[in-house]
């Protein structure tokens, strides 16, 4: 069966080695923009801050003691001149351990990561989801995000070499 909970430092190790997984998939097929495979701990202070910051948390999912995977989400407060003042939680990462996917694992971390952020007061929920990870983009449609705006990107040595 599997249960959730908010994660602590003990968690950071079996936390550590999902991101890894998670970040080596994104590393091979965009290894411009993620970094290459490394030891697993490399990220622990990334991590680490979002189980001890107040602003911020992360959920796991476990199965007879196992950790099989995470979500981490915080709090944003946002003012500037040109939007409306807003609070809102941001979605860092999701992560289940492949043999546990499809069995709504990812969904109840999501709605662990909503609740949470509702209970701070937050209006709305977002995060980032590159075009190749089609799974997630099912899973956060069938959650009921919306695409409401798009990052465009190029690089600055073309543009370079366009102008010679």
């Amino acid at each position: 069966m599997t249960t959730y909970r908010e994660a602590v430092a003990a968690d950071l190790a079996a936390i550590c080695a999902i991101g890894k997984i998670v970040n080596d998939r994104h590393h091979e097929i965009a290894p411009k923009f993620f970094a290459p495979p490394s030891d697993a701990l490399r990220d622990e202070a990334v991590w680490k801050q979002s189980i001890e910051s107040d602003s911020a948390t992360t959920f796991v999912a476990e199965d007879d003691g196992q950790v099989i995977g995470f979500v981490n989400v915080g709090i944003v407060d946002e003012t500037n001149s040109l939007a409306q003042p807003i609070r809102f939680a941001r979605v860092g990462m999701v992560g289940v351990l492949e043999s546990y996917r499809r069995r709504g694992i990812g969904r109840s971390l999501m709605e662990h990561a909503e609740h949470w952020a509702v209970a701070r007061g937050a209006v709305d929920i977002r995060l980032t989801v590159w075009t190749f990870n089609e799974d997630a983009i099912r899973l956060y449609r069938d959650l009921g995000y919306e695409v409401r705006s798009q990052t465009m990107g190029k690089s600055a040595r073309a543009s370079a070499i366009r102008r010679q």
